[in-house]
């Protein structure tokens, strides 16, 4: 970490002290248990979703959810949106460093570029956030992680045909002072540190601070030209991030939280090596995906920022009026080596930068009565800029054969949309909703060769988008301890314009049929998720690339189909609690005639596996709080988490296959009052695996899931 990143970091975390012992007398009752150790827990606690703009339980909700307390992410090795996938079922993330393709079902995003909608939407304290890029910020301070599977649009913000996540971090707080320090050391030099202060100005007025820090060296072995001096950073890890809020609440009626929020990430670079043996193309490369050549200067770094602002009035009848404005700006740079070895001088770089903007109105109908709804208008427009000079530069070599792209993408959204809950029985609820949305994408798209937009292909085109999309569901609980469901549900995915060649395609349709059990057992010491689901998708969006190097999309013909079932379930015994998950999924793409890269032949894609779909996924975990002398506990904990095989492209090629994934991660954590020393591992068995492979012509990339990793990590609260 640098002096600056080191100073800020440390100066926020100093605070936790001196202003602890001054808000102790005014604070005294709100703290008197804050110094303890937390009591081991007899029963599953409550968990809530807040995605559909109201707090309901989520054991009583008709969806398919999976959801993380924020005290449980640390726990669970869960730092960021890579490791969902190893604790939520039907989720995949496929990282490339600058970009993760985000997938649940199967549905969501398989290329990273900017014209590709994406069918899962991640959302940052209630706002729509980067559809593909800018996804690793690390989670810190947050209050719960909400995973929902299947089309949403009724409820809140954008459309979405896969799932959607919304990530909620803590606001501030009038009602007591408190902090947390925490620090981290590791193996590959690694050192973190993050904390936060939540500080009462007054009866009305709050302000948090959170900050979050962490330098790490390379995991790689690097060889070539890359080693020298003027060799870049290749895969180190070095970011900073903070988070400010403040709460103005004046009365009961109204209350307003302002947040904002810096990201730095340096991440070395996206490092990959060659899918097939250089030596024997024939051949999968035989040598560890930690070990490579290179002979390319390694940069990469994200810089972005998010504005929210969240005000909310409650009536005199109850009716909540609220209003989510946001503003978020990221830039993006990198430059890595495009062949994977140091044989050739084969680049690609890029500079990008994107602005979204949004605002969502929603009213909220009391939760107490047989009626329960709520109503919204949401806009956004999202912009892309590949600038001239910088954007896009794919060297064959560098300063000999380059082709350059300019981008422009402005892309906006309004929606209006609308859900109802009506109690039919005591026990039987109706609940219907419906979203129209209309979208609009601008493409202005320069390709180039050598730095001469002169002597380029200009395109300039636009599409428009209309959809009426909707949800009816029906929800049963014959008791406290048991929901049934089912529910049919539509979604929608907008359509676009393809760059090379300058082709339209059309939007994609999802008709998601559903249904699930969720009971609770042993007096509320075990809950359980069980849910199956048949979608039926109309123009499914295929993603590929041609033999040209172009990333395209193409309508596939008749019904692409995906059917499944998912299990949850959490427990508490006492001392002794666990979690598990699991899903089955199969897939079957409809008709797709596909000219195949590698051959140049046309080949019939219908009927194969979703690209990044595995068939089965799983997790469990289980901890054990062992009550030690003076008033301490000792918690061993161990996770283990599967991911089935998977194919990275529909055309199922030599060496596109990512092998399955079995991932243990394991902590011992002493806790006594207000401390706590924990040692960790994550991927403790040290499995050198796949993550994602980048498919090109002639060469094709592979990328490692992180290694081993170890350390202890001390925190004190306040």
């Amino acid at each position: 970490m640098n002096k600056s990143s080191l100073r800020l970091t440390a100066s926020a975390l100093a605070l936790a002290v001196p202003l602890a012992a001054a808000a102790t007398a005014r604070a005294a009752d709100a703290d008197a248990t804050a110094g303890q150790s937390s009591p081991v827990a007899t029963e599953v606690g409550s968990l809530t979703i807040t995605a559909e703009r109201r707090t309901i339980n989520a054991q009583d909700a008709p969806l398919a959810a999976s959801v993380i307390a924020g005290a449980d992410l640390q726990t669970q090795g869960i730092q960021n949106v890579d490791d969902l996938q190893f604790h939520t079922p039907s989720l995949t993330v496929t990282d490339f460093g600058q970009g993760n393709l985000f997938n649940i079902r199967g549905i969501g995003k398989d290329l990273t570029n900017v014209q590709t909608p994406s069918g899962v939407v991640t959302y940052w304290d209630g706002i729509a956030a980067f559809p593909g890029f800018f996804q690793d910020a690390p989670y810190y301070d947050i209050a719960n992680v909400e995973v929902l599977r299947g089309p949403q649009g009724t409820f809140a913000g954008q459309n979405a045909t896969g799932g959607a996540v919304f990530i909620t971090t803590n606001d501030p707080s009038t009602h007591a002072f408190s902090a947390d320090a925490e620090g981290q050391v590791g193996n590959y030099a690694d050192i973190m540190a993050r904390g936060y202060v939540n500080l009462p100005i007054n009866d009305n007025w709050a302000l948090r601070v959170a900050v979050d820090g962490e330098s790490r060296g390379s995991f790689y072995r690097v060889s070539g030209p890359a080693t020298t001096p003027d060799g870049g950073t290749p895969g180190r890890l070095h970011e900073e991030s903070i988070r400010v809020g403040l709460l103005w609440q004046p009365n009961e009626a109204l209350k307003v939280v302002l947040k904002g929020e810096y990201n730095y990430i340096d991440h070395g670079g996206s490092l990959a090596d060659t899918v097939q043996n250089p030596l024997n193309p024939a051949q999968l490369n035989p040598s560890d995906p930690f070990t490579i050549t290179n002979n390319t200067k390694n940069y990469g770094t994200d810089k972005f920022y998010r504005l929210s602002l969240n005000a909310s009035y409650q009536l005199a009848d109850g009716i909540t009026l609220r209003s989510i404005s946001s503003y978020q700006y990221g830039i993006t740079n990198q430059n890595v080596d495009l062949d994977g070895t140091s044989a050739f001088p084969f680049t690609f770089s890029d500079y990008a930068d994107e602005r979204i903007y949004s605002e969502e109105l929603n009213a909220v109908s009391p939760d107490q009565g047989p009626l329960r709804w709520v109503a919204g208008l949401y806009f956004q427009n999202d912009t892309v800029d590949l600038p001239p000079g910088t954007g896009f530069d794919i060297g064959l070599p560098p300063g000999g054969f380059d082709i350059n792209i300019i981008y422009h993408t402005p892309k906006a959204t309004d929606a209006v949309f609308g859900q109802i809950t009506y109690d039919l029985t005591p026990t039987l609820q109706l609940q219907a909703g419906a979203r129209f949305t209309h979208s609009n994408f601008t493409l202005d798209d320069n390709n180039f060769v050598n730095n001469n937009p002169a002597a380029g292909l200009i395109l300039h085109a636009s599409t428009d988008d209309n959809a009426v999309t909707g949800k009816v569901a029906l929800n049963y609980r014959p008791n406290d301890a048991n929901t049934f469901y089912v529910f049919v549900a539509e979604g929608h995915k907008q359509n676009g314009i393809n760059t090379d060649p300058a082709t339209p395609f059309g939007p994609e349709d999802v008709t998601d049929f559903e249904g699930g059990w969720k009971p609770t057992f042993f007096d509320g010491h075990l809950r359980a998720q069980l849910g199956v689901y048949y979608s039926l998708y109309q123009h499914f969006q295929l993603q590929f690339t041609t033999p040209s190097e172009t990333n395209l999309i193409q309508n596939a013909a008749g019904t692409t189909r995906i059917y499944g079932v998912e299990l949850g379930a959490q427990a508490v015994f006492g001392a002794l609690s666990f979690d598990a998950s699991a899903s089955y999924e199969h897939s079957s793409l409809g008709s797709a005639l596909i000219v195949d890269p590698t051959t140049g032949l046309p080949i019939q894609l219908g009927g194969r596996q979703l690209a990044l779909a595995p068939d089965w996924t799983g997790s469990i975990g289980a901890q054990y709080a062992f009550a030690m002398p003076y008033g301490g506990t000792l918690t061993p904990r161990i996770d283990y988490s599967y991911v089935a095989g998977q194919w990275s492209t529909p055309f199922q090629r030599f060496g596109e296959f990512l092998p399955a994934r079995n991932l243990v991660n394991a902590e011992l954590a002493y806790a006594k009052d207000a401390w706590k020393l924990t040692l960790y591992a994550t991927n403790a068995f040290n499995l050198h695996y796949i993550i994602a492979s980048n498919v090109g012509v002639p060469f094709s990339l592979r990328y490692a899931g992180p290694p081993g990793q170890y350390g202890v990590r001390v925190e004190r609260r306040f």
